[in-house]
């Protein structure tokens, strides 16, 4: 399998299994348009199901739109943590970037 095929085969296994906690590590930014799309949906779902789960993502997009508590980590330490929208406005500051659509995809 290509690294796409097996991401998109791990998340696919590991969402529908109903896990009471599930860790998703950079698992939306492979795959197509309709494959992200598809995720991000089963996602939504989830936490409306009230699951436990734990994003851990460059893709601020995906951040801002799937978390209620983010958490920013530079280098093991722990910068931040807060409403997902003030965690991404002090980590674009950071990084010295603006919060644009070229940020807010898979970085």
């Amino acid at each position: 399998y290509s690294s796409g095929m097996f991401s998109r085969l791990a998340f696919a296994v590991a969402v529908h299994m109903e896990p009471d906690i599930l860790l998703v590590d950079e698992a939306l930014s492979a795959g197509d348009a309709k494959f992200k799309e598809k995720a991000a949906a089963k996602m939504k779902s989830l936490v409306a199901e009230a699951r436990t789960m734990f994003l851990v993502s460059h893709a601020l997009g995906s951040v801002a739109e799937l978390c209620n508590d983010a958490i920013w980590l530079n280098k093991g330490q722990l910068m931040m943590r807060g409403e997902p929208t003030d965690v991404i406005r002090e980590y674009t500051r950071f990084v010295q970037v603006g919060e644009s659509a070229y940020t807010f995809e898979d970085m």
